[in-house]
Parts: structure tokens; C-alpha cells; sequence
């Protein structure tokens, strides 16, 4: 396998790493959203807190999924 070939998967992980440090907030309020509600999660439970976490990566990203 190529030098290039396995530095882009730990430059893709990096930059995510990077762009959830950049989130913690939004990342702590989802979580607690889980926790508060982790006996009794029902679909979209946290749903804001998760697309307020995810738009946050995303745009620290600079990409969609």
C-alpha cells in the first residue's frame, strides 16, 4: 500500500476529531439528552440536539454527508 494511500484515512480522522472539539457543547447536550432519556428513547427523542451536534461537524468539516 502507498505512503498517500494510508495518510488520508488519519488526515480525514483528524480533521473529525478537530471539528468535534470544536462542538462540545453541543455534543454535551445531546448526550444528556440520551441519558436523560436512556429507559425510555423513542425515535427523534434527541433529534434537535442531534442535528444541532451534527451541523456543528459538519460545518467545522467543510463537507456534507
Amino acid at each position: 500500500m502507498s505512503t498517500s494511500l494510508r495518510k488520508k484515512p488519519a488526515k480525514q480522522v483528524t480533521k473529525l476529531m478537530n471539528a468535534t472539539l470544536q462542538c462540545t457543547e453541543l455534543s454535551a447536550a445531546y448526550g444528556n439528552c440520551i441519558l436523560k432519556n436512556y429507559q425510555n428513547v423513542t425515535k427523534d427523542a434527541c433529534v434537535q440536539e442531534f442535528m444541532a451536534y451534527k451541523k456543528c461537524v459538519v460545518k467545522h468539516m467543510g463537507r456534507t454527508f
